[in-house]
């Protein structure tokens, strides 16, 4: 796991080397173990073309893993951010007598599956990773991202510049890429609490899509691009898996959870894994058990006032499985003393991130490089309640139309009030498609509620479709992949995770489980009583049934109660400031009210509406970034 920069430009060496050594420096939390910045050759003598790497060593701690890597035969260049965990199966399929390998890391692995198969190379690999790659004999540049995005890529283009980056800050570092605010980020901020790629908060910054390749040539004097979503085959069917029955799918869905955790357990450095007590993680050692004979360390964070934490859970599953099980105690004060430093670690506004913040700095100071993570299975497990509401609104479809017209006009007065009666009469008005339930259940500011905020709204975007998927589970399971888990909690969790130099890994999100579990019949995953019948069922034997059916509860942080008391002054300083948020393109007075009617009523406005706004000001004030 690492941090890359880099930079084609019309320029001089000082000029282009200086640029990505500041998006170096702003990347080393990324990677303290090792960096290097390189000048990459180019045909052509007025664009210089230079990488740089930070690097945090996980796989080869050798110096043979190091970073920006050349392909002694072909002359590329990489620099590259991940892990690719089938590496160890691709280097077998790579030998060749004639070459012998300089290093034992996967960062080779995929230099030479380049240097083969050349875009086409990013379909073989399974695992995480962002990266790029300078293709000596074509002059291009040519970036890639993981079918999920589980690691980050942004970039910024002019006509004379390309830049790249694994965070925002680093292109921002540079000097080059203009403070503004984008009014679609800022829109996008507004509906769903985090910005849906590919646009970003800031103005002329891109993120590259999952699954997505990227060639940058120069011609014509300017820079041009060529885009390519490789990963389309995993997403674009309604194809179903070759398995007879539900019995037989539980069979093979458990050999391929099993082998994704064994794959994701390749490591030289210290191991663990979040064990919160919930399903996902608990499951997770639960494999582990069936794969490793090494003892699992697991790691709970443990509060004080045991008000929202599973610690007995977690502690049942550790003496289960005999894990080497580590507690970390966090009090109030400990939690709201870290609040300032998680802020800083935002790499763009999000309403999620700080309890990843929190657990990641605890595991890393507790000894770990890596953590295993369950992110993922209520995605692909319905877990969340967006399955059962979408379930619910297909029912509606056999009442006639005049019906529930008669029950809706009815039933508008009763509306008014409270977030979730607004959201339910919006389901109720809406189609009543995946689309439509996944939005307004993700939905932060309802349509309305942001043309107030806002003094010039933004043209809507749609951007991720179900692709045809007839199956109403499995399309919203595909919105939730790519929408609130790619653009919130693994990004959230890439750079919460990376401001301590700890990798965090997830082996749910993992291309052969996804293609497995989105070819089931969704009804397959919804039958059976708690919550994710199907991961029951495949783990049955390794946990008893009344842990597996008790209750979702997660980890979630005291924010309502804090911001009515311990975060109250602060939060009411940054809402009286009128000109930070005119300065946003936000109305002071729409901001404010939404605070002053959290405070009269919290429960009905829920936390996450002020805090939003206050996380955006406080964001922008940090990086000097206006509308």
């Amino acid at each position: 796991m690492c941090g890359i920069v880099g930079a084609l430009m019309k320029g001089t060496r000082e000029q282009s080397v200086e640029i990505v050594a500041r998006g170096v420096s702003a990347l080393a939390h990324r990677g303290p173990d090792d960096k290097d910045i390189v000048e990459v050759d180019s045909s052509h003598d007025n664009v210089k073309v230079v990488f740089g790497h930070r690097r945090l060593s996980i796989i080869d701690l050798s110096e043979g893993g190091h970073q920006p890597m050349r392909d002694r035969e072909t002359g590329n260049w990489i620099t590259y951010n991940g892990e690719v965990y089938s590496y160890l199966s691709l280097r077998k399929e790579l030998e060749d007598e004639r070459r012998r390998w300089v290093s034992h890391s996967d960062t080779e692995v995929v230099l030479r599956a380049f240097a083969k198969w050349g875009v086409d190379c990013f379909e073989k690999l399974r695992g995480m990773y962002a990266l790029a790659v300078w293709d000596v004999r074509k002059q291009e540049l040519v970036l890639a991202r993981d079918p999920f995005g589980i690691k980050p890529l942004y970039y910024y283009r002019t006509e004379n510049l390309f830049l790249f980056a694994s965070e925002i800050r680093a292109l921002l570092a540079s000097g080059l890429v203009p403070r503004r605010l984008s009014p679609e980020g800022l829109a996008s901020f507004l509906d769903f609490g985090s910005v849906e790629a590919p646009a970003t908060i800031l103005e002329g910054v891109r993120s590259l899509l999952p699954g997505h390749s990227m060639t940058v040539r120069f011609s014509g004097n300017s820079f041009q691009t060529e885009e390519k979503f490789f990963a389309e085959k995993l997403w674009a069917t309604d194809e179903r898996v070759a398995v007879k029955n539900r019995d037989e799918a539980v069979v093979q869905l458990r050999e391929i959870l099993e082998e994704s955790v064994r794959l994701h357990l390749v490591s030289d450095v210290p191991l663990g894994l979040f064990l919160s007590g919930g399903m996902d993680s608990s499951a997770l050692v639960a494999l582990m058990s069936r794969v490793s004979t090494e003892r699992p360390k697991t790691f709970s964070v443990v509060f004080a006032e045991g008000k929202f934490t599973e610690a007995a859970h977690a502690r049942y599953v550790a003496e289960k499985f005999e894990t080497d099980h580590q507690e970390i105690p966090l009090s109030e004060d400990d939690l709201l003393g870290l609040l300032p430093s998680a802020l800083s670690a935002i790499d763009q506004p999000t309403i999620d991130g700080i309890n990843t913040y929190v657990v990641s700095k605890a595991v890393k100071e507790s000894g770990a490089t890596v953590a295993l993570s369950g992110l993922g299975g209520d995605e692909l497990f319905a877990g969340y309640s967006t399955f059962r509401r979408a379930l619910r609104m297909k029912r509606l479809e056999r009442f006639p139309p005049r019906l529930r017209r008669t029950a809706l006009a009815l039933g508008k007065p009763f509306a008014n009030g409270s977030v979730q009666k607004k959201k339910l009469w919006q389901l109720l008005t809406s189609e009543g498609s995946a689309r439509d339930v996944y939005k307004i259940s993700r939905q932060l500011f309802a349509p309305d509620e942001r043309l107030a905020l806002l003094v010039e709204d933004a043209d809507e975007v749609e951007r991720e479709n179900s692709n045809g998927l007839h199956d109403i589970v499995n399309a919203v399971s595909l919105y939730e992949l790519r929408g609130y888990m790619a653009n919130t909690l693994l990004r959230d969790t890439d750079a919460m995770s990376m401001a301590h130099s700890l990798e965090v890994r997830v082996p749910f999100v993992d291309a052969e489980v996804v293609r497995f579990m989105l070819g089931l019949p969704g009804a397959w995953k919804m039958r059976g009583d708690g919550p994710k019948p199907l991961l029951q069922d495949v783990i049955k034997d390794l946990l008893p049934t009344e842990f597996m059916r008790r209750p979702k509860m997660g980890f979630t942080l005291p924010f309502e109660s804090w911001m009515q008391s311990r975060l109250r002054d602060q939060i009411n300083q940054k809402f009286a400031d009128e000109g930070g948020f005119i300065k946003l393109g936000i109305r002071p007075e729409a901001a404010q009210k939404v605070w002053a009617r959290f405070l009269l009523n919290p429960r009905s406005v829920g936390w996450s509406r002020p805090w939003s706004l206050f996380v955006l000001a406080n964001w922008c004030e940090l990086h000097q970034i206006e509308l």
